[in-house]
């Protein structure tokens, strides 16, 4: 007789890969006859912008574009220009063939920036990213459970799993008339403008994400009084997204990306200030997290026929927790000259590569950064470094996005110009999940047990308190066991302690 133990199926999504990738590009930009031509480049900033993803053929590919500012010092004087400079991009790596109907999301960084000139009128740029991608695919979980038979007795365990329920995407515009600080200097020629996406909370509302965040825009101009100035606009923003998590306890990852930007100067009154028209498009990808209720039948025996049993294998990964880690970075930029003023400080972080030791894992790191500094004669000079910053990881954690949190402090000395930036990371930490379980039974009810060898009553010290294996090996119940032993439905006998078992 076939007992066929399966019962519910519970729907997920498996984490498949993630990859850490990296390219880097380069372009040729010509000066538009409307600017000067380049006698010294300072500095390239910019941003990264998502095109696509896809994975086909055994490739996962993401299409996007870094739109570059190249600001430098004409040749005709009178102050700094900018060359804007669109880099596409092809970030590729390998991926196993059954996942071409992945979900992917994606996280891109722009981990560096720079040109040189070809000639007065002709540039080279080159841009480096690096793309967190992450690819789900739909799996499954069987829940097992007891079928009463007679003579049939069953292990079964229980639990719960946080596992990822859905992947899904929203795509959305933040428009803004975003306004400069009052008693800002009044703007002359805005030189660059980038921006980045924060999310605040994703909190569950039924079957929704409803996130919660802000586009933080850099903003570097020329001021009508001259010399160079900085401004950070904030453009708050709130969205729902839809999603198969049910439930309050439900949480969320999200991958932000800025999908394309632009910026105009916005005409105020005179009381009105300095201020941009934003149009920021954005999409966020949201990865939902539930609870699924995990029921096994670990084992089965019979005291009547042998028993013959199909096994399953539960393998998945589940969360366990999040947590964010925080940091200080230190970084000494040297300069050509002192610096009498610092104008700009740009930084941005990337990493994610993982050292593995004795003493546990560690992920690594960087921060690039670039600062426009003035010298003692009013000359505008530009100078950059990077540096590593190192993370302990705890036991199962998963490095997840890492961010520049606050200001950073600036220090100028004869040697350079010290930077301190506090720094956020946050950490997923999973764990494996591998078990094996009864899918179903076959009762050879043909063959009766010979139970001519074995007492009808046994005697012996309890080894475990896990009664389980006792019982099964010699044809009896836990129940029976106690019941016999006169201890009480349920209890746990100690270690040691003399137990009768009768055969059933």
């Amino acid at each position: 007789m076939n007992i066929d133990l399966k019962a519910d199926r519970i729907s997920f999504q498996r984490p498949a890969l993630r990859r850490v990738l990296a390219r880097e590009e380069t372009a040729e930009a010509i000066v538009p006859d409307a600017l000067p031509d380049i006698l010294r480049i300072l500095d390239t900033r910019g941003m990264v912008c998502l095109r696509g993803k896809d994975s086909s053929d055994g490739r996962v590919t993401v299409t996007a574009s870094a739109e570059l500012t190249v600001l430098y010092v004409p040749e005709s004087g009178g102050g700094v220009r900018r060359l804007a400079v669109s880099v596409p991009m092809e970030i590729t790596g390998e991926c196993p063939e059954e996942l071409g109907e992945a979900q992917i999301t994606a996280f891109l960084t722009l981990t560096g920036a720079d040109a040189r000139t070809v000639n007065p009128r002709k540039v080279v740029v080159r841009a480096e990213c690096s793309c967190d991608v992450r690819l789900y695919m739909p799996a499954s979980l069987t829940n097992t459970v007891p079928k009463e038979t007679e003579g049939v007795y069953y292990k079964t365990g229980s639990g719960t799993a946080r596992l990822p329920v859905s992947v899904t995407e929203k795509t959305f515009v933040i428009t803004d008339e975003a306004r400069f600080r009052e008693g800002a200097p009044a703007a002359g020629e805005i030189l660059c403008v980038k921006t980045a996406l924060t999310v605040e909370s994703a909190k569950a509302v039924g079957s929704r994400a409803v996130v919660k965040g802000a586009a933080v825009t850099d903003v570097l101009y020329e001021a009508k009084e001259g010399g160079l100035c900085c401004e950070t606009l904030t453009s708050p923003f709130s969205q729902i997204v839809e999603t198969d998590a049910v439930g309050e306890a439900a949480d969320f990852d999200t991958v932000m990306a800025v999908t394309s930007f632009y910026s105009t100067r916005s005409l105020m009154d005179e009381s009105g200030g300095d201020a941009l028209s934003l149009e920021i498009h954005c999409v966020c990808q949201c990865v939902a997290y539930a609870d699924a209720a995990i029921q096994r039948v670990m084992d089965a025996y019979s005291v009547k026929c042998p028993v013959e049993l199909t096994m399953g294998q539960c393998g998945v990964q589940r969360l366990v927790g999040r947590e964010t880690l925080h940091s200080e970075a230190a970084l000494s930029v040297p300069t050509a000259e002192r610096a009498a003023k610092v104008l700009s400080v740009a930084a941005g972080v990337s990493g994610g590569s993982v050292r593995n030791a004795q003493e546990g894992r560690t992920a690594v790191t960087v921060l690039q950064a670039s600062v426009l500094y003035e010298n003692a004669s009013g000359e505008i000079l530009a100078a950059s470094r990077r540096g590593e910053t190192e993370w302990k990881l705890p036991a199962g954690g998963e490095l997840g996005n890492v961010s520049v949190a606050g200001d950073i402090q600036v220090t100028v000395n004869d040697g350079g110009i010290e930077l301190r930036a506090g720094l956020e990371a946050q950490v997923s930490r999973v764990e494996e999940l591998n078990e094996a379980y009864v899918e179903c039974l076959e009762l050879q009810e043909e063959q009766a047990l010979d139970k001519a060898d074995l007492p009808s009553l046994t005697v012996v010290r309890c080894a475990s308190p896990d009664l389980w294996a006792l019982a099964k090996s010699h044809l009896s119940t836990e129940e029976a066991i106690l019941e016999a032993s006169g201890l009480e439905p349920g209890s746990t006998p100690e270690r040691g302690a003399v137990l009768l078992v009768p055969r059933l």
